[in-house]
């Protein structure tokens, strides 16, 4: 659900949290996944000359001026989350969107040569850039608005799960989830959503079962973005993953103080 939709309603005011460690060096990310949450009014005009020109093409082909806006700060944000990890400088870093189906540059974000598992989502005013060491990464945010989710939960949900959904919340719990595990494997809504099965929303995120074999190792997390947003984040690893969350206004800030000087 991270393409454009003409009709989104106003996004909460609420900042994203704090943040919660620092980041850590790709020497040592292997247990660690960093999601960097920020918001589009962080966005400046000089943050668009960290981009390269395929980025900045390909932002320009949304149609609306909020979906541009959401994908410029997406490109941004990673470059800046990445390059302060690396210990580089932003135009430094590789950035591979190539699509495994068409060869286009619309595919998940790769950042050859790093170390580095990269994954990117926005909704509303909202995006978070997700990076690890540990292994493929998945982050999914939603803005969680009032759809009729009766009507389109069966082609979300298991029945099992359809059971555990009593409302929006729970559904866009469910939806995260499932988005989060198939970014980090790389299928996205190619694979339908009915083909995984998660814990109930009330229950800790767990993956329990993905088409008709037995689930890879996965490492589920919700995370708390801002209020009316539900998050996850998904690591492809065997072992425990933690997870920080940081408030990308300072290094957005940064970023601008450093190229008006």
């Amino acid at each position: 659900m991270d393409q454009s939709r003409a009709s989104e309603p106003p996004a909460p005011a609420s900042e994203p949290p704090a943040a919660v460690s620092q980041p850590p060096s790709a020497a040592t990310a292997g247990a660690q996944c960093t999601v960097h949450v920020g918001r589009i009014q962080h966005l400046r005009q000089h943050h668009l000359g960290l981009l390269h020109e395929a980025e900045l093409e390909r932002a320009q082909r949304y149609q609306l001026a909020t979906d541009r806006d959401r994908a410029m700060l997406g490109a941004v944000l990673l470059r800046l989350a990445a390059a302060r990890t690396l210990g580089v400088e932003p135009g430094e870093v590789t950035v591979d969107r190539t699509c495994d189906r068409c060869g286009a540059q619309h595919g998940r974000p790769r950042l050859p040569g790093s170390g580095l598992h990269a994954s990117v989502s926005h909704s509303g005013d909202v995006v978070a850039v997700a990076l690890t060491a540990a292994g493929p990464v998945g982050v999914d945010v939603e803005a969680v608005r009032p759809i009729d989710f009766a009507a389109v939960a069966d082609r979300v949900c298991t029945p099992p799960e359809r059971a555990e959904v009593r409302g929006l919340t729970d559904f866009y719990t469910v939806w995260t989830r499932k988005e989060a595990v198939l970014k980090a494997t790389g299928e996205g809504l190619a694979r339908p959503m009915t083909d995984l099965h998660v814990s109930a929303p009330s229950a800790a995120p767990v993956l329990l079962g993905l088409g008709s074999g037995a689930p890879p190792h996965c490492q589920l997390t919700d995370i708390p973005v801002a209020d009316g947003y539900r998050a996850c984040v998904a690591v492809l690893a065997a072992d425990p993953v933690t997870v920080a969350i940081l408030d990308a206004s300072e290094i957005l800030r940064t970023a601008s103080t450093s190229r008006q000087s």
